[in-house]
């Protein structure tokens, strides 16, 4: 099976203004036009056995997220995928693009980054999606991974990309995928904004 990462540039910042507001017009306008993807949330709760009537449904974690209720750390990845609904909605928010990210298999981790060790780039790329939850929220058993790169990392990390022997690289498609990370730092960078990434 294969998945891909969702890398987004956002003001985290805002995100998190976003979350415990208490906007009730905010939740009101998520509930309607995020309602599709609610749904399709609640029938993957119910793939892995979670749709009782006593586990909050998405439109519930959605409304803990925003109201600042209490989490059910029985549904950790609702959570996740929330949080991503958020990102998605904030003004600042750009999806990246992430075609040498997609329709992947987890071993391409593993070959991205020692190629970009052979070109002398000081990266892991599981850290785009292993370095942890931006933001406070139940544990996430397993999908979606989340990542987060601050803005003050960017600037060590682009020197590293930036002095890539790219050369140094032989694996077909592994130079457009390292080119690609590089360019989500470029962009996050150039405009102050954090980079986040989920996986799933």
């Amino acid at each position: 099976m294969s998945y891909g990462i969702m890398a987004y540039a956002v003001h985290l910042k805002g995100v998190k203004a976003m979350i415990g507001s208490g906007g009730q017009r905010l939740l009101d306008d998520l509930l309607a036009s995020r309602a599709r993807d609610l749904e399709d949330l609640d029938e993957l709760r119910g793939n892995v056995g979670l749709d009782g009537d006593d586990v909050t449904s998405a439109r519930g974690a959605l409304t803990h997220m925003i109201m600042g209720e209490e989490y059910d750390a029985r549904v950790g990845f609702l959570y996740g995928y929330c949080l991503k609904i958020l990102i998605e909605t904030h003004r600042s928010s750009e999806f990246l693009p992430n075609s040498g990210w997609s329709a992947m298999r987890f071993s391409w981790f593993e070959t991205v980054g020692s190629e970009m060790k052979a070109a002398g780039v000081d990266f892991d790329p599981t850290d785009l999606i292993f370095t942890g939850v931006p933001v406070a929220l139940p544990r996430i058993d397993d999908f979606p991974t989340i990542g987060h790169i601050a803005p003050a990392a960017m600037p060590a990390l682009l020197t590293s990309f930036d002095g890539m022997n790219a050369e140094a690289v032989t694996e077909y498609g592994a130079l457009d995928s390292i080119r690609e990370v590089q360019d989500w730092l470029r962009t996050c960078h150039s405009s102050g904004r954090d980079l986040v990434c989920f996986y799933h």
